[in-house]
């Protein structure tokens, strides 16, 4: 994987897993995914039973993003005579997504959550699966910025292939962290709250790179980091 979008889109999906709106819930994901309290995991079957369930839950994710890399890629494709109109349409998104994350204002469209209940929810691996999706429409506000910005790289691809894969690869860094967490579930309870001081810089600097993402695309100088459009 040497194209510098992959990478991107690689780095995108593990940062969204550290948003402050996202990692200090993942507790409450797991005991649905468990079927437990996330504190009674030391029965190895309520483990294996997490771990089945938890990449289903990553799967389902993973079909809805890779479809909406699809759709992007759709939409623009009959617009390319206006590649350059697009272009900058997609650059001023990024630069104020970035901004958003930079300056910690609370804008309310992004920090409004849909989350789905759940009562007397008996999981499953097609149970899981279904969650990871309605976690991408529950959440989607809160990490809109980061996946906004791969979608925007994913209409300018080349073929659907590309564009699909695209967000394959930030799916496979959101799911590695995810199932990661998920494995070592009892020391992540344990530790996560370690790093919650640090969470909003994490945001910051995503912010950052998001901008000068969308300055290059602005500008159509995205050729700096070897990507051709």
């Amino acid at each position: 994987m040497n194209d510098v979008n992959y990478w991107s889109a690689l780095v995108a999906g593990i940062i969204t897993f550290f948003l402050p709106c996202i990692l200090p819930l993942l507790p409450v994901y797991f005991g649905y995914l468990a079927g437990e309290a996330i504190t009674n995991l030391d029965s190895n079957k309520i483990k294996t039973r997490l771990m089945i369930n938890a990449v289903g839950f990553v799967l389902g994710i993973t079909l809805l993003n890779v479809m909406l890399g699809f759709g992007a890629r759709a939409i623009t494709k009959p617009l390319m005579a206006y590649q350059g109109y697009l272009r900058a349409i997609g650059g001023v998104i990024m630069i104020l997504f970035g901004a958003y994350f930079v300056s910690g204002f609370k804008w309310m469209f992004f920090e409004r959550e849909r989350k789905i209940r759940y009562n007397n929810y008996s999981p499953s691996f097609i149970k899981s699966f279904i969650l990871g999706i309605t976690f991408s429409f529950g959440w989607s506000p809160c990490y809109a910025p980061i996946v906004g910005n791969i979608l925007i790289i994913s209409s300018f691809e080349h073929n659907y292939f590309r564009a699909g894969t695209l967000m394959l690869v930030y799916s496979l860094g959101f799911g590695t962290m995810f199932l990661l967490s998920a494995f070592l579930a009892g020391l992540f309870v344990k530790n996560s709250k370690k790093i919650y001081p640090y969470l909003n810089i994490i945001k910051r600097v995503a912010g950052v790179i998001m901008i000068i993402m969308g300055l290059l695309l602005l500008t159509n100088r995205l050729s700096l980091l070897n990507i051709n459009y």
